[in-house]
């Protein structure tokens, strides 16, 4: 039911109640009412009025309360992709190992082995270093060398 004809139904049993008030208290003959026509009268309309408010003040909360309205569900956001980057090195005697895992990839995983002299260098370089998960893993033996840095493609200072 709408709010406008809540209203009107509110409205019209307030008006009901007050005429059925007066009728009611004009015709029955109670002897502590007055006897006059005139004080009868003013009795009747007060008890109506009074009668009419308590109707209309009763039913008000129900005729201006609005109907809750579902609230449209919201589209669940997309996850954000799962950003990881494992990186794992084995250098051994004058073996050099330099890994940068630069941001954008959703996925990186870098493995590297060097034995002797050996030299290896490897860079996955993106937009944004963001990662939910970095991993780096390395193993230097004698005189061998690893570097590894997992926000851009240059490792630390003093590296």
């Amino acid at each position: 039911m709408s709010r406008a004809v809540r209203w009107v139904v509110a409205g019209v049993a307030a008006l009901v109640t007050f005429g059925v008030g007066v009728t009611v208290v004009r015709a029955v003959p109670w002897g502590w009412l007055p006897q006059e026509d005139g004080a009868r009268l003013d009795t009747a309309l007060a008890f109506g009025a009074i009668a009419g408010t308590a109707v209309l003040a009763a039913l008000s909360w129900w005729a201006a309360r609005e109907a809750p309205q579902p609230a449209p569900a919201p589209d669940p956001a997309p996850a954000p992709p799962s950003r990881t980057l494992v990186q794992t090195a084995t250098a051994s005697d004058d073996a050099e190992i330099r890994q940068s895992g630069g941001g954008g990839a959703r996925h990186l995983e870098q493995h590297a082995e060097a034995k002797d002299s050996g030299h290896v260098s490897q860079s996955g370089r993106g937009a944004g270093a963001e990662y939910d998960r970095v991993e780096q893993r390395g193993t230097a033996a004698d005189r061998a060398r690893v570097v590894q840095s997992g926000d851009d493609d240059q490792p630390a200072p003093g590296a």
